[in-house]
């Protein structure tokens, strides 16, 4: 095979059979390039991997609130509804409260809940809160905003908690696509998105709603004068049921 011509040490005879010999400033130019490619690779390898080192950050966007978030959590509290705790290793002083989002899908429309001022300490800080609004049965997603005195920055986490409905399993009521809860109205609760039909079939007979409807609460009004009533639940999915009005 023939290979192209190279320098040759002048210390050293050349055999054909054995190693390429490389001349003595083709190899410095090959050792620096060496050294550079490391370099640049070392560099990226350490960048890109710090954004994956400790604890979640508020967004980039906004520098001045950046603070690092060690815990946010969300734990039914049974009668006293979902409690929220967040802690900080760093606090940006420039935080003056925070905002707290609630909605009824991870990636869905997130409403505010709350807002909170901020407590100032050295070190960490611990912060809790409790929504005493959610409903038994209902799966309700959270987020946390830094809120400057005139921007917002949102960590991104989201968390999820629900408290238990005694008409059904916590497991079971996390699989029904939709549901009716509690109340002196008719509360229709869809946890996914599909189309629903809810048809009043006592007398007299009417449907409630008949469209794709996203997770959320829908409240409808009786009839005046006809409790019980007997109700049809009917998703897309395949899920259907029959309900007697009101819940006992």
């Amino acid at each position: 095979m023939k290979t192209r011509d190279v320098a040759k040490p002048s210390s050293s005879t050349h055999n054909p059979d054995g190693p390429l010999w490389i001349g003595r400033a083709e190899l410095e130019r090959h050792k620096q390039s060496m050294k550079s490619s490391k370099s640049v690779f070392i560099f990226i390898t350490v960048f890109c991997c710090l954004p994956l080192l400790g604890f979640a950050q508020s967004s980039g966007m906004i520098p001045e609130l950046t603070s690092d978030l060690a815990l946010f959590s969300a734990q039914a509290a049974g009668s006293e509804g979902i409690r929220l705790n967040w802690n900080l290793d760093r606090q940006s002083p420039t935080i003056v409260k925070f905002r707290i989002y609630r909605g009824y899908e991870e990636l869905g429309n997130f409403a505010v809940l709350t807002e909170l001022n901020v407590r100032w300490a050295r070190d960490s800080v611990e912060y809790s809160y409790r929504d005493s609004t959610a409903r038994p049965g209902v799966s309700y997603y959270y987020k946390l905003a830094a809120v400057g005195q005139s921007s917002e920055s949102v960590f991104p986490v989201v968390i999820t908690a629900v408290i238990p409905d005694k008409y059904q399993s916590q497991a079971k009521c996390e699989l029904v696509p939709a549901s009716i809860l509690p109340g002196e109205k008719i509360n229709l609760y869809v946890r996914r998105t599909g189309r629903i039909n809810l048809s009043v079939l006592s007398a007299p007979a009417r449907i409630l709603v008949n469209d794709t409807l996203r997770p959320g609460i829908y409240e409808f009004d009786p009839p005046e004068n006809a409790a019980p009533l007997r109700l049809r639940l009917e998703h897309d999915s395949g899920y259907e049921t029959n309900i007697i009005w009101p819940l006992n």
